[in-house]
């Protein structure tokens, strides 16, 4: 296996980002499910059905990551993207 050459920068893309999003919502619904419940419970009902299941939400998360891993994003000194 070997890296890609600009691994150090990977931080900047959007596919990235909407990973570490993803991961961060759901280490967080793992870590304190109680909290979570009480956070859905607080929401008023009009809200609640605003918000997708948890079955949308990560197919949605995967279905971005791939979408902005494809988009032509701006590198450094790069005004055409990559």
């Amino acid at each position: 296996m070997k890296l890609i050459t600009n691994w150090r920068q990977s931080w900047r893309w959007w596919s990235v980002r909407v990973s570490a999003f993803g991961a961060a919502i759901f280490a967080f619904l793992l870590a304190a499910p109680d909290q979570v419940q009480a956070i859905w419970q607080a929401l008023p009902p009009d809200v609640q059905t605003l918000i997708p299941n948890a079955k949308e939400i990560g197919l949605f998360l995967t279905v971005a990551v791939a979408v902005v891993r494809i988009i032509r994003q701006k590198g450094p000194g790069d005004e055409a993207g990559r």
